[in-house]
């Protein structure tokens, strides 16, 4: 009877249990969303695609140039909405890192935009 109890409750919290495919953060992201910090994300992912137009777009717009994109690394983290954070290394020797928010309701914004030392 007690081990029947423990069967009962174990499938009962498994399916209560909150996996990446339920989870809306993470959906798209290809890696579980980590609850605090930065984790992959996903350019499949068309806010993703929107935000990191929006990052490249402010880097041409703050400091105009005729470099290329060269490389980007793209990362997120759940907030009261979404912040993306992308590494781009640019032809030549710039590189930026620059974090757009993406808030529940309303318009994505640049929040954050630093010129880096690229890493050889």
């Amino acid at each position: 009877m007690l081990r029947s109890a423990f069967i009962v409750f174990a499938l009962a919290a498994a399916g209560c249990a909150n996996s990446p495919a339920n989870d809306p953060a993470a959906a798209g992201s290809g890696a579980p969303a980590v609850v605090g910090g930065y984790g992959p994300a996903n350019l499949a992912n068309p806010d993703v695609m929107a935000a990191e137009k929006m990052a490249v777009d402010e880097i041409y717009r703050r400091e105009p140039q005729r470099s290329l994109v060269e490389n980007v690394t793209r990362e997120q983290q759940v907030v009261a909405g979404m912040n993306y954070r992308f590494t781009i290394k640019m032809s030549g020797q710039n590189s930026y890192r620059i974090v757009v928010f993406k808030p529940l309701q309303g318009e994505m914004s640049v929040t954050s935009f630093e010129k880096t030392t690229p890493i050889n």
